[in-house]
């Protein structure tokens, strides 16, 4: 028989499902899973950029980070391009390269204004139900966007549904952000306390851990080896989602110098670039 009592708080798992549930409120609410910064396309054609979206959604991410790295040397950084890609900057160079295929379609064929301000009124009626039929209504319509449902995403309206007790009681609580300048933190609030109901827990168990979560090497998800090998202290990092992001923004610093004007050169470097056996991950 199993030891009784509670079980012990799954940090990994939880930080999992609040990454999830964060991507199901940013789509619904701004049409992107994550926060996306639009590219300067100035002094592109129409056929430019549709070649360059055909080159993005053939590369790989291993090609994508080389040809990133030999960018940055053509834009005079000093950097090691015969170093192969740990595992966070693979996740990072197929984060970027899905970001710029999204911007680039989004370029050539805009959304309906009426559209992102249709999807932002459900969001808005979803943080202000009261009622269950109100919640019924605003998940409803939710889980009908079409690219709702074309990435499968419906079973977190579902989620919201089924578990419409503890949803109002998030939003009754005296922490949860009213102000009308925190949009951003209430979407952060919801997925931390949905993220403890999937797992189990009270959602303000699972929005305080979350919180105080700690992000240095006392906290419970800092990472000192990839499979076998050990990690030196300076590659050492804190696996959460948020960590890896943050992460990701920084290794984007280095391709962004001159890169409005650069797409082009970024287009030819990446037909030359070939990537080294060896780097190919599973292949």
């Amino acid at each position: 028989m199993g030891k009784r009592g509670p079980k012990p708080l799954d940090i990994g798992l939880l930080s999992t499902w609040e990454f999830q549930f964060y991507k199901a409120f940013h789509l619904l609410r701004d049409g992107t899973p994550l926060p996306q910064k639009q590219v300067s396309l100035t002094g592109l054609s129409r056929d430019e950029v549709s070649s360059f979206l055909e080159q993005l959604k053939r590369m790989s991410s291993e090609q994508y980070w080389l040809t990133t790295r030999r960018f940055a040397v053509e834009m005079g950084e000093e950097v090691d391009v015969k170093k192969p890609p740990v595992w966070m900057e693979r996740w990072w160079a197929e984060q970027e390269r899905a970001q710029e295929i999204y911007w680039l379609a989004r370029t050539l064929n805009p959304p309906p204004i009426r559209a992102a301000v249709a999807r932002r009124k459900i969001w808005n009626d979803l943080v202000r139900a009261d009622t269950y039929a109100a919640l019924r209504k605003a998940c409803g319509r939710w889980a009908q966007l079409p690219d709702v449902r074309r990435a499968g995403l419906s079973q977190f309206s579902r989620q919201v549904l089924r578990n419409a007790s503890q949803f109002f009681n998030m939003k009754r609580n005296q922490r949860f952000p009213r102000s009308s300048y925190g949009d951003n933190a209430r979407l952060e609030y919801l997925a931390r306390g949905m993220a403890g109901v999937v797992c189990g827990l009270s959602p303000m168990t699972a929005i305080e851990r979350l919180r105080n979560m700690k992000h240095d090497r006392s906290g419970p998800l800092w990472v000192t080896r990839h499979a076998n090998y050990s990690l030196p202290e300076n590659e050492q990092y804190c696996g959460c989602w948020r960590c890896s992001m943050k992460r990701s923004n920084q290794l984007g610093v280095i391709t962004q110098t001159s890169y409005d004007n650069g797409l082009r050169l970024f287009v030819e470097l990446a037909k030359t670039t070939k990537v080294p056996r060896e780097w190919r991950v599973g292949r």
